[in-house]
């Protein structure tokens, strides 16, 4: 009888206590600190500059003479700067290397209009350039920022020396997920906090897009769900077009020297479809493919590395 009363007990002591996690998330309280989130997730290299009504978070980094190329990296979605570190490790003692913060990721603000499509990202990389008083650079993107960096590509052939397009889509994306049931499990839960998430989903999304999934760390699954419920209650939609519905007519326009960058176990856009179709279609005379062998579609975080080498001799070839 004890027993019995002992587990109903508790039974009824966890139900409140998640009723309470869930009013507390979905009123928005356990939204993280802005000061703990910038002292714990800014560089000694961080800059928060105002482009427009944008803020953004910038870091510049390298050697900053008229001889030396300029890079700049964009990551995906969901990510932030920190995407970048190993490849900005090995990048900045020859280069200027610049990365920001997409709108409503990382430690910059929400776009102002709430508009994340390319034509917005594109309209972003072009002011940041003209801000910085840029001299043609390296542009670098991976994953969804591939339409935005696509279609500045098309746009301004001029602004570019250098092009190099990582694991995005080629076309029109139409992601089939295939979610275990306790991942289901874990979405139905996340759905009830009203924008805010757990750590326990960004873990699967992590795991998911990774080739070896033991190569997540338990940091790399805190920082992704701090930052990431900065954004919770910011407003979030799309252009009238569907995702990469523009960047096959941009990558056709693109004359740029292109580097297409691969993983061969992407599961979100996979080599044999969109990277082939991505070399393609390009219009670029120069243009090459280079496939990074046992990474998935988080190639700048799991495999750092292996996918700066061909970047580096790519990077020195162009600039020869």
């Amino acid at each position: 009888m004890r027993l019995g009363r002992w587990a109903g007990g508790a039974l009824i002591a966890a139900v409140l206590g998640v009723g309470a996690y869930v009013g507390a998330a979905r009123a928005g309280w356990l939204r993280p600190d802005e000061a703990d989130m910038r002292a714990r997730y800014a560089m000694p290299a961080s800059r928060f500059i105002a482009l427009g009504a944008q803020a953004l978070h910038v870091v510049d980094e390298g050697p900053r003479r008229a001889d030396v190329p300029v890079v700049m990296l964009v990551h995906g979605s969901f990510a932030s700067l920190h995407m970048w570190d190993g490849w900005a490790a090995g990048l900045k003692d020859r280069y200027r290397v610049i990365r920001f913060d997409r709108p409503g990721m990382g430690l910059s603000g929400p776009q102002p209009q709430g508009m994340y499509d390319g034509d917005a990202e594109a309209a972003l990389i072009g002011a940041l350039a003209r801000q910085m008083n840029l001299p043609p650079f390296v542009l670098v993107g991976t994953s969804s920022a591939g339409e935005g960096v696509a279609h500045y590509a098309a746009q301004y052939p001029q602004a570019l020396r250098g092009l190099v397009l990582a694991n995005i889509a080629a076309g029109p994306l139409k992601p089939a997920p295939h979610f275990t049931p306790w991942f289901k499990a874990v979405l139905a839960f996340d759905g009830l906090l009203g924008g805010h998430h757990i750590p326990a989903m960004w873990g699967g999304i992590l795991r998911m897009n990774y080739a070896e999934p033991t190569r997540v760390s338990p940091e790399l699954v805190l920082e992704w769900t701090q930052l990431n419920n900065r954004a919770q209650g910011w407003p979030h939609h799309f252009g009238k077009a569907p995702p990469f519905s523009g960047t096959p007519a941009d990558l056709a326009a693109i004359t740029t020297p292109t580097l297409v960058l691969w993983s061969d176990r992407d599961p979100e856009v996979p080599l044999a479809k969109d990277g082939r179709q991505t070399l393609e279609r390009l219009g670029a005379r120069d243009k090459s493919l280079s496939v990074v062998k046992d990474c998935g579609h988080m190639m700048p975080l799991e495999c750092s590395q292996a996918s700066l080498v061909p970047m580096q001799a790519f990077l020195s070839r162009i600039s020869r």
